[in-house]
């Protein structure tokens, strides 16, 4: 599975609607949504969960939400959650969670203000937020809200539930601390596991496991640069930020007994903006067509049952999803195609393998990060190389973007895609860059009359 960017607030936005960033225009110069931005995912937008309520959903999210805050009036709220197809919102960060924000004395002294928000639907709570219970409060709320929808069987729900683990600064609570071997890092996977385990025994607990899809993936790859709390993406190259296969390339684990037989693994391309037209077909929605969504229905393509329940052909074919190109753009630039079983760079930003962020100044004993940084961040910077020709790789042969191929080989490739390319660009109109806005009036504030904007910290 593949995420449509590398970074936050872009990848959501996607996920969560069905198009590349650019579309939306989760694009510009702070390369994701920050509390100074007095935009967010525009209204005229339609989210998975606005278009579930529209065939007779519930719908429902806590966590991380990223995908904006406040307009240009002071704490209007006008991008959180509720006003995106939500109708009950938990305990959620509006922003996200920052290595500033670790009242741990970790890597702080202290806990800022700025950023560090945590709200129960659209008012503050915290600020800046305490971790100590957050994720169990999180499972709470998960589980209260699936409880509230135990017994409306004409009421089906959509939960969103967006952990805070494992993003910096690494948290965990008294239960956990300690508990890996893996130092902090594995604490967090230790407790994230322990939330969806909670999660998924009250789904069976309620009786109601068999009527539940329950789909397990994150925004993008690990913090390459975090040394040993950044996590591991395994033997795809890169990582967070960047558009080779460990900033893209997410699990995706599916659930649904009797519908999903376990222990299959698919190999099939899925990318994270096909859960859009796929879910609503399912329920059968109807996918907007006066728009474009990037997104396929991938019903048709994997082993998913679903025949005894409404007569939909689900048995998987030949499929689309593996030969359709996927487009990665860092800001408004074409960075990369996913194309059959190749990968094709025009632009690259310089990576490092995990042993030569180990030998640097950063990571000290035990893999222990002294900065929060990207080695590369800006997409068009001094730091972005660009190729032509683009660099090729084979990732079904070469998953980690090890050996590149020969373009002199592959003309017939290179041309064909080139069509695929120009074609795509035609039709595609960018939206205005949201993340170029700023405004000192969009930053949230619990306590107007306090300067520092403190709710709990002297």
């Amino acid at each position: 599975m593949y995420t449509a960017s590398s970074l936050c607030s872009p990848s959501r936005a996607a996920l969560l609607t069905g198009r590349l960033p650019v579309r939306i225009g989760m694009y510009g110069y702070q390369m994701n949504l920050t509390p100074l931005s007095p935009k967010g995912l525009p209204d005229e937008e339609i989210t998975l969960a606005e278009a579930l309520k529209d065939v007779g959903y519930s719908t429902g999210m806590v966590g991380k939400w990223h995908l904006g805050i406040n307009g240009w009036i002071p704490m209007d709220g006008k991008y959180l959650p509720y006003r995106n197809g939500f109708d009950y919102v938990g305990t959620n960060l509006p922003y996200t969670n920052l290595w500033s924000c670790d009242e741990s004395q970790t890597h702080v002294d202290k806990p800022q203000s700025f950023g560090c928000y945590l709200y129960r639907n659209a008012t503050i709570i915290q600020q800046p937020f305490s971790h100590e219970n957050l994720t169990r409060t999180l499972v709470e709320d998960a589980k209260t809200f699936i409880r509230q929808h135990q017994t409306q069987i004409e009421k089906p729900f959509f939960f969103y539930m967006s952990f805070a683990h494992v993003h910096v600064s690494l948290f965990s609570s008294k239960e956990f601390d300690g508990s890996s071997k893996r130092g902090m890092y594995g604490d967090n996977i230790r407790e994230m596991s322990w939330g969806v385990g909670e999660v998924m025994s009250e789904i069976k607990r309620l009786g109601m496991d068999d009527n539940t899809l329950v789909l397990f993936s994150s925004d993008n790859g690990g913090h390459s640069e975090l040394c040993n709390e950044g996590g591991d993406n395994g033997i795809f190259r890169g990582g967070k930020a960047n558009y080779f296969e460990g900033g893209l390339r997410v699990p995706g684990i599916m659930r649904w007994p009797g519908h999903i037989s376990p222990g299959i693994v698919s190999s099939t391309v899925i990318s994270q903006m096909d859960l859009f037209p796929t879910f609503v077909t399912m329920v059968r929605g109807e996918v907007p067509i006066e728009r474009k969504i990037d997104g396929l229905n991938m019903l048709p393509h994997l082993p998913i049952n679903i025949s005894s329940a409404d007569d939909m052909e689900t048995t998987p074919k030949p499929t689309e999803l593996d030969t359709r190109p996927l487009f990665f753009y860092c800001n408004d630039n074409l960075f990369a195609v996913r194309y059959g079983a190749f990968k094709i760079h025009y632009r690259t930003m310089p990576v490092k393998s995990r042993l030569e962020y180990g030998q640097t100044n950063t990571c000290l004993e035990a893999g222990f990060p002294t900065q929060n940084y990207f080695n590369c961040l800006w997409c068009g910077s001094f730091c972005v190389d660009k190729h032509d020709p683009p660099l090729i790789y084979n990732v079904e042969a070469d998953p980690g973007e090890t050996y590149p191929l020969n373009p002199k080989l592959y003309g017939d490739l290179l041309a064909n895609l080139s069509d695929v390319v120009n074609e795509h660009k035609a039709g595609l109109e960018p939206g205005e860059p949201i993340f170029s806005s700023f405004a000192p009036s969009s930053i949230p504030c619990c306590n107007p009359d306090n300067p520092g904007c403190s709710c709990n910290y002297p």
